[in-house]
């Protein structure tokens, strides 16, 4: 594992473009559940039922289901404060949605996460492969199997690579061990 300094301008400009959907539309309080759908763009579906623009707000990702986008985005809400944004061509399961004990695992493709609002009582866990990342602070990370990383924008990161732990602050990015 190797911990780089970002210097990549463009890349950041890329990363925050990704981000600008998800302020397209915002649920309701009362409709602000763990797993909720916030946004959708082109082809998602959650298990083999396609989602839409009418999805948005009463559509939620259920523990043990996943979520796959074609030519397509997604946004989903993962506690109050935490969204999970899914790129093109990419499948993620939801391993965990309780509050306080909030798992998702990245199974292919790219999605990144935007941490506005984090409590000590909040364990949030991305997983890619073998390594688990819990985040720490508020902050936007990137998960990115194509590349196999890990980058960490803004935040803080604790992430367990097969028994070797890692702490990825703002600014860094991790290159994951390949599977063995």
């Amino acid at each position: 594992m190797a911990i780089i300094k970002l210097k990549n301008v463009a890349e950041l400009f890329l990363i925050a473009l990704f981000s600008l959907p998800a302020f397209a539309s915002t649920p309701s309080a009362d409709q602000a559940l763990p797993g909720s759908l916030n946004y959708v763009e082109g082809q998602v579906s959650i298990g083999t039922k396609a989602l839409d623009s009418i999805s948005i707000g009463s559509a939620e990702l259920q523990t043990g289901q996943s979520l796959s986008t074609e030519k397509g985005k997604a946004e989903i809400l993962l506690t109050p404060g935490v969204f999970l944004r899914v790129g093109n061509n990419s499948s993620i399961k939801m391993v965990s949605s309780s509050l306080t004990d909030t798992e998702i695992t990245v199974d292919k493709g790219h999605a990144m996460v935007e941490v506005a609002e984090i409590h000590p009582e909040n364990d949030i866990r991305i997983r890619e492969d073998r390594a688990t990342t819990r985040l720490l602070k508020t902050g936007l990370y990137d998960f990115d199997l194509r590349q196999n990383q890990l980058r960490v924008f803004d935040g803080k990161a604790s992430v367990d690579d097969g028994g070797n732990n890692v702490t990825v602050k703002s600014g860094c990015e991790l290159n994951l061990a390949e599977s063995p």
